[in-house]
């Protein structure tokens, strides 16, 4: 079956029949080879149950663009699939290749599975083309017939294309060894049918890059954002061309080895996302390869904009971290102020911050980042993260910043006025917060006891050691003791985590709570947290009392992050 529509094609083949019909290239700059011999292995399992039982085996969308000669289509997903299936077919005819009777078997595989001849060059060329560091290797592997030992892998994707030769050899030795000798050819052109009509996938063909990325995000969901960088890094080296493609490998190389700091999966993507926004325009993250296809042209721009990649990657790292390098030169109160950012993490904010650390004079930085940490609690606090003002408002600042329109933290704060929370509004928000984050919680706690004692810095939390300090809540998760006979479940369900019903205890301390408030209120009065001590005071602890403690945290909340 297929249908076609403008821009993109659709086909339900097998995946041999994929191979049988075109000519396939992995873009040269795509990643390696990546399945491991279980993953290999798998997939042999799987295709066998489904021969067993008679049953089809779907093996998903592969997803590729149209070839500028209009033959060749380049594999945006699916090189994985296509190269052990390639693999595999090659075992079953290096397999038959000693037995005379299937000398035809052994043509049509050559002929219609792997090969293709070129007319014109008087040459036989590969149907399935892999990257530029694995597709030597490949073409030997293929050419082997069989005889791995003349194999040199150097890279760790050729060691994996080696175990998956390996391992598809095996298993046709055993498929073999289940029928009588004669009987293996026909056995053997049974699977190759298999696998070319029945083992199916949809191959998606569209014609540009963009195109691709959206119908790869509509159909597939494994690994969307990572192929959305991967497809950058083709465009980039693709537009770099050979003059300036080794300058533009090292680059980018670099560029990755630097973000490898991040504990991020998504780290690449997410920073070529929050860059473009910092240095160029505000776009969506699905958005990414879109633009940069479109404002990056020619080898000089993709060399430069690569140049500048490595060079914001460094700076980049170093907002995840108050203890990076690029910090030492600042104060402690930035490095604070960085530390405390990257506990709430606020993911719009992070373009800005990336131009605050590339543009901003020292001083600025410092109040600007301790000026972020305000903004972002009350944010969270009031739930406003997510809104489209919030994005937009924090995207344009980031572009200010980083074009120097926008210079001191007053400047700063002008630009940032559409998603400030008034102390009003974060009053408001907080005498009802709840908070499901045991780690948010401890620090609003924290925070609320360093602005009760007039600390400088109460949004700083220097010391919170779980194993020492521990976070309870004070009408208990279980009351169905009936000592809070009083609350009802619904009270008890809507007010459990509320910070007024949250309190820090030492450890020490801790370890002689009783589930009951009058057991415990004495534990209250003695400790050294003034919030704490407070609940203390309490002649019995209920839905009021929750209320008036919060409202009265709220006050000092407004001192604790203030604007």
């Amino acid at each position: 079956m297929t249908d076609k529509t403008g821009g993109f094609s659709f086909a339900l083949l097998g995946i041999g029949g994929i191979l049988k019909k075109n000519q396939l290239q992995v873009p040269p700059h795509q990643r390696e080879y990546a399945w491991t011999t279980d993953k290999v292995n798998q997939l042999i399992d799987d295709l066998t149950e489904a021969k067993e039982t008679n049953k089809d085996h779907f093996l998903g969308t592969v997803v590729t663009i149209d070839g500028d000669d209009g033959v060749e289509l380049k594999i945006v997903d699916g090189q994985q699939r296509l190269t052990t299936t390639t693999i595999l077919v090659s075992a079953i005819r290096d397999f038959l290749k000693a037995d005379p009777s299937a000398d035809l078997i052994v043509e049509a595989i050559e002929t219609e599975f792997l090969t293709i001849i070129d007319r014109r060059a008087r040459e036989r060329i590969p149907r399935l083309t892999l990257n530029i560091d694995d597709n030597d290797f490949f073409r030997q592997l293929i050419a082997s017939n069989g005889d791995f030992a003349k194999l040199v892998p150097s890279r760790e994707s050729h060691d994996l294309l080696l175990g998956a030769a390996k391992a598809c050899a095996s298993w046709v030795r055993r498929v073999s060894k289940t029928h009588a000798a004669s009987d293996v050819p026909n056995r053997l052109n049974d699977w190759l049918e298999f696998i070319e009509n029945r083992a199916t996938a949809v191959l998606l063909s569209v014609s540009d890059g963009s195109m691709a990325f959206k119908m790869f995000e509509t159909l597939n969901d494994r690994g969307l954002r990572t192929s959305q960088a991967d497809l950058v890094k083709s465009y980039l080296f693709g537009e770099a061309g050979n003059s300036r493609l080794a300058e533009a490998q090292v680059k980018w190389s670099s560029m990755r080895e630097t973000l490898q700091e991040i504990d991020d999966a998504d780290r690449t993507i997410n920073f070529l996302w929050h860059s473009l926004i910092a240095t160029r325009k505000y776009v969506r993250a699905d958005e990414v390869y879109d633009t940069i296809s479109q404002q990056i042209r020619g080898g000089s721009n993709s060399a430069t904009y690569l140049t500048e990649l490595e060079s914001l990657a460094r700076i980049y790292v170093s907002t995840y971290s108050q203890d990076s390098d690029l910090w030492a030169k600042h104060s402690q109160k930035t490095r604070n102020a960085v530390q405390v950012y990257n506990q709430f993490d606020p993911k719009p904010v992070r373009p800005l911050v990336l131009a605050i650390a590339s543009k901003m004079p020292a001083r600025e930085v410092e109040q600007s980042i301790a000026h972020l940490v305000s903004l972002a609690v009350r944010s969270v606090v009031t739930a406003q993260t997510r809104s489209g003002t919030f994005q937009d408002t924090y995207a344009n600042a980031a572009l200010a910043v980083y074009s120097g329109k926008v210079t001191t933290v007053a400047d700063l704060k002008v630009a940032l006025r559409n998603v400030t929370v008034s102390d009003e509004d974060f009053k408001a928000s907080f005498s009802k917060a709840k908070s499901s984050k045991a780690a948010f919680a401890r620090y609003y706690l924290h925070a609320l006891e360093a602005a009760s004692a007039k600390e400088s810095e109460p949004w700083f939390v220097q010391n919170d050691d779980p194993s020492s300090i521990t976070l309870e809540h004070i009408m208990p998760r279980n009351i169905s003791d009936g000592s809070w006979s009083a609350i009802g479940e619904e009270d008890h369900r809507r007010n459990l985590k509320r910070l007024g019903n949250l309190c820090l205890l030492q450890k020490t301390t801790n370890s002689g709570k009783k589930n009951t408030f009058e057991e415990s209120v004495g534990l209250y009065s003695a400790s050294p947290y003034k919030w704490t001590s407070i609940v203390g005071s309490e002649a019995q602890w209920g839905l009021s009392e929750i209320e008036s403690r919060q409202s009265k945290m709220s006050e000092v909340a407004v001192e604790a992050w203030p604007i």
